[in-house]
């Protein structure tokens, strides 16, 4: 009997390139999340000693000509951290898409993987099928040979 061959096997190789594809975009965005919330993490590390060299120059009570700077350096560090924010508001939104691309890409190949198995175990049955009326022929081959006819 000829070997199993799935006819569906080049759509099942496209279904898990396409899986994989979507997997390796999903790492990408999480990776880029991950970035922006370790500068959104170094930001706020830079922030509070700011504003800890802030409190020192308040402290000396040599604060007179730089208060407007300390002003603007506040307003610096609250956009960057909402940009910050709004970019992690994307790319988390991003990885929701993609996730859900993933569960569909998923389902899909799940289907064809099933089809595969079920076309397999139609390929076994056939043989034991054919395997069986084999070795029948074969013991009435032998058992009419035995009797003389």
């Amino acid at each position: 009997m000829k070997k199993f061959k799935f006819r569906y096997e080049s759509v099942l190789k496209m279904r898990m390139n396409e899986e994989d594809r979507i997997k390796n975009e999903l790492a990408k965005k999480i990776k880029e999340r991950q970035n922006i919330l370790d500068s959104l993490e170094n930001l706020n590390k830079d922030e509070l000693d700011y504003l800890n060299h802030i409190d020192m120059v308040l402290r000396s009570g040599k604060a007179g000509k730089v208060m407007h700077s300390f002003s603007d350096g506040k307003k610096y560090y609250k956009t960057l951290r909402d940009q910050y924010k709004k970019k992690l508001s994307e790319v988390e939104a991003e990885i929701d898409n993609i996730k859900q691309l993933l569960v569909e890409a998923m389902k899909s190949r799940k289907v064809m993987d099933k089809l595969k198995e079920k076309a397999f175990q139609t390929y076994i049955d056939e043989y034991n099928e054919m395997d069986a009326k084999l070795i029948e022929e074969v013991v009435n081959y032998k058992n009419n040979k035995s009797n003389g006819e």
